[in-house]
């Protein structure tokens, strides 16, 4: 669907290439993207394969692969619209300044999910800023669908880490975005140039999976104050004191709400819990463990021009 959604762009074929990157899957995906560029020979579609765990090396890849001024994120759980690329360009050709593009996130559920995950569903992807235009420093962009020009990516040296290997390292599409902020570059929200987030109810609309998405959240709290603002153990410990001071009081409201049976303030006590537990965990794992300090002093996801890949 995702990839069915970019070959149908009405956009013209001269103008974009399409680029997927392979992190080391198992599946067909080889196989799969083939066929498409055997039935699609009027598209630049580009097939790289990176076996190097970690979604940052594989937009590595991606990036440094691109060879337009704009490069556009999606995801392969994405169903784009037929004028996503157009609006985006459109919003860039409104001011020479904008420096990114957001477009709008709708969750397209398999099934219907239960009631209480659509509170939650901005967890999922979710980004709505309304139906007009905007552009203005500090808009949010989520990486199912943002777009930049690449010479302030290269700028900026990229994403942050993500998950690498078994270990998640650091802020991802945040880590970038505040990047941006701190630089007070514009950022265009482009409401008609819309994904689908394609969702399965059973995986994604359950407490477990939500309950790691927070957890997620909270390790980009520790991650910044040691790997990318360098304040070192002392800041880095206040902030972990504070997060089990919280995690003690979400634990018992979680057990009050138990009581009362009040399930959807249950709920959100168990995602608070889990959002400052991971700082917990993540600041002892700093503390303890010499090889997570030495990858999280490795500046190897930052890319530069100097780097070269191989199809």
């Amino acid at each position: 669907m995702c990839l069915d959604s970019l070959v149908l762009q009405n956009f013209p074929a001269p103008d974009f290439e399409i680029i997927i990157v392979n992190n080391n899957s198992s599946d067909n995906t080889e196989n799969v993207v083939s066929n498409y560029i055997k039935n699609y020979p009027d598209l630049n579609i580009k097939y790289y394969f990176v076996p190097r765990p970690g979604q940052v090396y594989a937009r590595q890849i991606g990036i440094l692969a691109a060879k337009n001024e704009v490069l556009s994120f999606t995801d392969d759980d994405a169903i784009l619209v037929p004028d996503w690329l157009k609006e985006i360009e459109k919003v860039f050709m409104m001011n020479d300044k904008v420096a990114g593009v957001a477009g709008k996130i709708k969750i397209k559920w398999d099934e219907t999910p239960p009631e209480w995950i659509y509170d939650y569903e901005r967890q999922l992807g979710k980004l709505d800023y309304g139906n007009e235009i905007k552009i203005e420093p500090g808009l949010y962009m989520n990486a199912g669908n943002l777009s930049i020009k690449r010479e302030i990516l290269f700028e900026v040296g990229g994403f942050n880490p993500e998950m690498v290997g078994e270990w998640l390292i650091g802020d991802g599409e945040t880590g970038l975005w505040k990047k941006l902020y701190r630089k007070k570059y514009l950022i265009g929200w482009a409401p008609a140039a819309l994904m689908y987030h394609y969702q399965s109810a059973k995986k994604n609309a359950t407490i477990e999976d939500i309950e790691r998405r927070f957890h997620n959240n909270g390790i980009c709290i520790p991650y910044n104050i040691y790997a990318v603002d360098r304040e070192g153990f002392k800041p880095l410990i206040k902030n972990s004191l504070y997060a089990t001071k919280q995690w003690l009081r979400w634990s018992f409201r979680k057990t009050k709400y138990d009581i009362l049976e009040n399930e959807k303030n249950k709920y959100y006590a168990i995602f608070r819990k889990a959002f400052y537990f991971a700082q917990i965990t993540y600041t002892l794992k700093i503390i303890f463990n010499r090889e997570f300090r030495i990858m999280l002093g490795n500046n190897d996801w930052s890319i530069n021009l100097n780097k070269k890949i191989n199809k």
